[in-house]
Parts: C-alpha cells; structure tokens; sequence
C-alpha cells in the first residue's frame, strides 16, 4: 500500500511538470499499462502510468472547461451562485461565482470575480444572483521565483477571472440556505468578528475556527513565517485529531452513562462515531483543506478499525489517506501545504519508532526533528525557513491545541444556544493568544531567526534529503552525522552573477506597470517597482523582492523611481521595508524619505559597467509622467534605455540634449507603448533592436497601441511583451548577441496560457 500510494502521488507530479499538454490519444496506453499489473516488479511502474493518465484525464476536463476566447472582454449578464465567502476588503469584494446551467452561453464550471466600489453589498456564501460581468482567461504573472497565481487558479478549477460591471441587471435571486456549511462558516466568521471588534487577533481566531484567514494581515504571516508556526493557521492534523479525541471520550462517556445503550453498541463504538462526526463537523468548518482532508480520512479509518477490531498501522492510515486525496484530485501534489503535510506526518511517524530515550524526552526533541525534516521542502518552495520553530512550536503547538483550539470550538457552539457564555470563551482564547503572540513576536525579532536560501539546482536537493533522513535516525545509527555534509550545497552554492564588465536586465512582469532589475558583478539596481493593488498585496514584496532571493541578492545598491504613479512607486516602501536599500534616486523625493533627487547628468560606474542619468533636469516643468527618471545602462558591447512614463516633449528634449546618447541595444517602450510617446524621431534617434513593452494582460488602456507597435515593426525592431511572455532578461557579455530568455516560454508548464 505504501509503494502503491506514493508510486501514484509521483506519477502525478512528473505528469505535471509537462511543459505541454500531450494528445488525449494516450489514454489508450491504460490497455497495456493494465497488463503490467500483473507483474510484482513492474506494478510500482504501472501505478506511476496508471496515475500520469489519470492526471492526463482530469487535466484535459479542466483545460476544456476555460473561458472561450469569443467571451473575452464581453459584457454578460449571467446568473449562479456564490461558492466561497466572500473576501471583503476596502474597496472590493472577491468571491468565486458558480455559474447556472440555465445560461444561454456556455461559461466554466467556476469564476472568480472582483467587486469593485461595493461597499454598500453585502454578499453571502450560498446566495444565487444575477451579475453582469467582463471577463478573461485565467493569467498570472509569470516571474522567477514569486508565486504562480495561474497554477493557483488552475489547481482551484477556475476557469475564468473577471469583475462586475455596475449594472440595473445586477440583482440578488435568492437568499442562500440555512444549510449551506459555506454560510454557516460566514456567519460564524462575521459573530467573531462583531464580538472581537477591537482585537488584533480576529484574524487568527477566525482562522482557527473556520479556516478563513481575509482578516490576517502582512505582518502576522511575517511573524508567523519567521517563527515556523504557519501551520498552525492550517486546521491541521493535529486540531482535526484534537476534535476527533474529544468527540470520542465525550460520546463514550455519555453513551455509558445508560445500561441499554450498551446492548444495542458498545461505548466504544459509539465514541467513534461521535469522534467521527465533530471531526467531520471541525474539518467542514476548515473547508476540507488538504491537511484536514488527510486527518479526516485516517480519523474515518481509525473509526472504522474501532468497529471492525481490528488496528490498522498508522503508516499504513498514512497510505491510504495519500492514495484517496491524490486519487480524487490529483493536482493537490502541486500545494506545498500537500507535501508539508504528509511530510510532517511521516516524520513524526518515523521518528517515534525504535526511538530512545523516554517518550517524555521524545516529545521535547520532536518540534526540533520536524523543522529539521522539513527544511529541504520549506527551502525548495519558499527560499526561507525558520531558525528558532523547534522552540516557538515547543510552546505555541500545546498551548494553541491544547487550550486555545478546544475553547474556540466550544465557543463556536454555544455561539447559537448561550452566546454570553460564548463571547466570555472568544474573550479568553483572545488573551492566550496575546501572550503567545508576545512570546512569537519577540522570537521572530532575533537577528537569527531564520534561513534565507538562493535557488539552487533540483539535483542538489538529493544530497541534502538524503542528509535530512540520515539526521533524523536513532542516535546509535551508524554515519547519523555525516547527514550534515548533505546540507552543504545551502553554505557552497553561490548563484550565478555577471562577470566584470558584464551586466544583466530584467523586466519583470508586474502586470500594468514596471518594475527592473539590472545586476552587474557586485551591485544591483532596481528600476521602479510596480504597483501597490491593495493593502495586502503589493509588487514589491509578491514579486521583485522574491527575485532578488531568487537571485540571491540580499541588498539592492540603487532603488531608482522613475515617478510617482502607483504602477511604478507602489511597491517601493514595501520593499525598502523588506530589503536593505544602500541608495534611492527619484523624481518625487518628497513621496520617499531618505531619497535624493534623480538629475539629468548623474553618472556611476559599477564592475566596469556604465550608468548615467538623462533625464530630469532640476529646473525642468512638465507633468509627472515627463519628469521621469530615464536611465542608460551600457558596457561596452550593448546599453538599456529605460523611460519611465516620458511623452512626446521629453523624447524631443531628449534628442535635442543627449542625442549622442541616445542609441541603446534594448529600449524599454516610454509609457508602456502609449499614442503619448514613442515619436518617430526618438525612435529613430534611439535605433533599438529590441524594444520591451511593460504591459498587463488585456488592460483596460489597450497598451501597447497597436500605432505604436506598428512604427516599430515598420523598422524590424525585434518587440517583446511582459504579458505575452512573463519576465524578460538579456544578458549582455562581450558576445555579439545578447542571450535573451522569457520565462513564461522557457518555464512553460501545461496550465499556462
């Protein structure tokens, strides 16, 4: 069972590192894939098979089930109803939509829409309305290193993202109903919130009680990150089992406490049952994560093992567990909280056995082996993990389990029958989590706290798992610490860097915006950082400051902002807050502290790689946009021209005083390809072979004109899109040509646009 389980969960994986999608033709390969069942050697094989053509299936049904082009950018009055709750923020509404049947068009089985300007709806989980709406194909911005929204969407079966369009047509059709688990935990989410108003901690308390983590904010995560307690925001495994125990001795208690009762079911069995359903209750509320899928089907196997009397091993629960959760959706192998979760379970499992001395001294060493076992995965999908969680979890895991998740649950029931009683429960989980909160918030503040990790090469992780298993056996086996030499591609490995008089750029990919990173031997600089779309979400932090790690920077040398528009300054203080930042140069000094003026004239040189400034001059007045900072980057073979948002009068005053300057190898389009600029003179003037438009997937200003790409196309001027084709890095050495590579292209995956 356990080769089985985890030969299916592989055959999954590898089929989703496709770069494409193959022909549904070879689905007639199950035929002969069946035969090799029959052979015990080949069965490991044939399961790996069996699973990839499954996940080929289960694929092909959601592909097929996105947004047809025709749609695109329509306005459509469509009818559903909503699947999620909601997530209200200030200026907008974001739900997942589930379209009716009844339709006259055909739409995907689930859209995930925004709201804006609605702060007068009140949306509710389950209710049934009627909405005009414009919608897209599922995009993402494509970047190394930051987070894979596209993959995201595809994983959650959704088919097409979009907003509502204000309308008379947008009306609600009904109210949702009283059993919908969805509205259920939205009511109970809103209950906490109205009793807790003034808390710090609704966010977390919501989270333990329903999964629903909208009211966590940037700063909790960090902490939560730094000190390796994020999974206590997952209603784990453990709070699932939690529930299932006091489910158990509650129901078998009770059922005791009646001599007839024992007749019809032993108490036993009846304590099953009763740990089965508050688990099932505690793991609805949760969602049905991942983690709480897991701890529900091995709390239903260990139920069903109490009724048949007969004990199943917990590694074996393990399998089937794996098995079923891949079986039913097999793209789940591709959420870190998947690995993490089974990872951390079979540590503890491997761990506990043959293990000496006493269990007591077991227990205080096992939040020490865990976050030694986990480190490879918690490096491979976020770079980072944390120094100090053995000792944040050694008290965080009993007091938030033991007390602060039962008290919660609790609260949560009497919430509907003696709600006095329950907000007098809500109020002490509050003040247990400040004092832990207090303890985590000072751990996560060490200067040690935690690992930053560049990207290394896949095939490196073979020695450092192969180190982490050989930590993690019994003290007397034979080589245990030369498990620490697996570690060392994490202290050796240095990324790759330009050589002397080398430089390399990249446009990153920011959505409609800008954001660029030029690396030279020993420095970096970046060139505006994007926009700030909400106060949880910024470009800054979701996607320059992930390369720069990606990279292995850890300080940025220069922060240029060319201007003052959201799209180009939004993420700047998120990242000066996240990053150390030697020096900031800007056309809006007074937006920034601690930054200086960009003047026309700066010049520096860095590794033997040139920088001068062009624009603006002190004493110029213009609009915003034409004050930009504009920047040559050049070594000896190759220059970028980077413009920010200039227009027409800048690009002549820019002919008229630096023409000599001007001719670049790769122009970075001014105002993101608008009619505003671009002028044939300038173009001319600058004689690119490569110009780079910084534009959003299908946005609203129609960037970049279709005038525009024309004028560069009529001078064979080789033209890329940060929407078409993800981040955009040329590496300029001494050759001829510069390597150029998009990664949208070069890290194609199935689910990619």
């Amino acid at each position: 069972m356990i080769k089985t389980a985890i030969s299916f969960a592989l055959g999954c994986l590898f089929f989703l590192q496709l770069p494409e999608m193959p022909s549904v033709q070879w689905l007639w390969a199950l035929f002969p894939v069946c035969i090799l069942l029959f052979y015990p050697y080949l069965r490991w094989l044939a399961v790996v098979f069996l699973a990839a053509l499954w996940t080929l299936f289960q694929t092909n049904l959601l592909l097929d089930n996105r947004l047809d082009d025709a749609l695109v950018g329509l306005d459509l009055v469509i009818s559903g109803t909503i699947s999620n709750i909601p997530e209200h923020q200030s200026r907008l509404i974001r739900f997942e939509f589930s379209p009716d049947k009844s339709n006259t068009i055909t739409l995907p089985n689930k859209l995930r829409l925004n709201w804006y300007q609605s702060q007068a709806i009140q949306l509710h989980a389950g209710e049934k309305w009627q909405l005009t709406v414009r919608l897209k194909q599922p995009r993402g911005m494509s970047n190394p290193g930051s987070f894979d929204y596209e993959g995201w969407l595809f994983q959650q079966g959704i088919g097409a993202t979009g907003y509502v369009r204000s309308s008379a047509d947008n009306k609600l059709l009904e109210s949702s109903s009283i059993y919908s688990i969805n509205a259920i935990r939205q009511s109970l989410t809103k209950a906490i919130e109205q009793h807790l108003i003034n808390s710090p901690h609704i966010g977390l308390i919501q989270g333990l009680a329903t999964g629903v983590r909208h009211n966590i904010n940037q700063q909790q995560w960090q902490v939560l990150r730094l000190s390796g307690t994020s999974h206590l925001l997952a209603i784990s495994g453990l709070h699932i089992g939690l529930s299932a125990a006091i489910g158990f001795f509650i129901f078998r208690f009770l059922w005791s406490r009646r001599a007839a009762n024992l007749l019809f079911l032993p108490a036993k069995e009846a304590g099953a049952i009763g740990g089965f359903i508050l688990a099932l209750f505690y793991a609805a509320l949760a969602g049905f994560s991942i983690p709480s899928q897991r701890a529900m089907i091995m709390v239903a196997t260990v139920m069903i093992s109490l009724f048949i009397r007969r004990p199943i091993p917990a590694s074996r629960l393990l399998a089937i567990s794996l098995l079923i959760i891949v079986a039913l959706n097999p793209l789940s192998v591709l959420s870190a909280g998947f690995w993490l979760s089974f990872s951390a379970v079979s540590i503890i499992l491997f761990i506990s056995q043959n293990r000496f001395p006493s269990p007591r001294w077991q227990w205080a060493k096992i939040h020490t082996l865990i976050a030694i076992g986990l480190t490879p995965l918690l490096l491979l999908f976020f770079m980072q993990t944390s120094l100090i969680a053995p000792i944040a979890n050694f008290v965080a895991v009993p007091v938030v389990s033991l007390l602060v998740v039962p008290i919660i649950l609790l609260a949560s029931f009497l919430l509907w029958f003696a709600e006095p009683i329950a907000v007098l429960l809500l109020q002490l989980a509050e003040q247990i989590l400040n004092l832990v909160w207090f303890f985590l918030d000072y751990l996560a503040e060490l200067p040690y706290s935690h690992w930053n990790s560049t990207v290394i090469p896949r095939l490196y992780y073979i020695p450092i798992i192969i180190g982490t298993l050989l930590l993690l056996t019994p003290r007397k086996f034979p080589a245990k610490w030369l498990g620490i030499i697996g570690f060392s591609p994490l202290f050796f490995y240095n990324a790759q860097q330009p050589n002397e008089n080398e430089f390399w750029f990249t446009l990153l990919d920011v959505g409609q915006g800008l954001s660029a990173v030029i690396q030279t031997q020993h420095h970096t600089l970046v060139f505006d950082t994007g926009p700030k779309f909400s106060n949880s979400f910024n470009t800054g932090t979701a996607i320059v400051l992930p390369f720069l790690q990606h990279q292995g920077i850890k300080q940025v040398d220069s922060l240029i902002i060319s201007h003052g528009d959201n799209d180009h300054i939004g993420g700047a203080i998120p990242l000066i807050n996240a990053i150390d930042v030697t020096q900031i140069l800007t056309s809006v000094p007074e937006l920034l502290s601690n930054s200086n003026h960009c003047d026309a004239g700066q010049s520096w040189q860095w590794d033997g790689v040139n920088f001068m400034m062009l624009n603006p001059n002190r004493d110029d007045i213009s609009s915003k946009n034409n004050l930009s900072c504009v920047l040559k980057v050049s070594n000896k073979t190759h220059s970028v021209l980077l413009t920010g948002d200039i227009e027409y009068a800048t690009e002549q005053q820019l002919i008229a005083r630096y023409k000599a300057h001007l001719p670049a190898t790769v122009l970075i389009a001014p105002h993101h390809g608008s009619k505003t600029s671009s002028s044939n003179a300038f173009i001319n003037a600058v004689q690119a072979q490569y110009v780079l438009f910084p534009v959003g997937y299908n946005n609203r200003y129609h960037f970049p004109a279709k005038r525009i790409t024309d004028r560069y196309q009529q001078r064979d001027i080789t033209m890329f899109n940060s929407a078409k084709h993800g981040a955009i890095q040329f590496k300029f050495d001494h050759q001829n040509e510069p390597q150029i590579t998009t990664w949208r292209q070069s890290s194609a995956k199935i689910w990619r646009y």
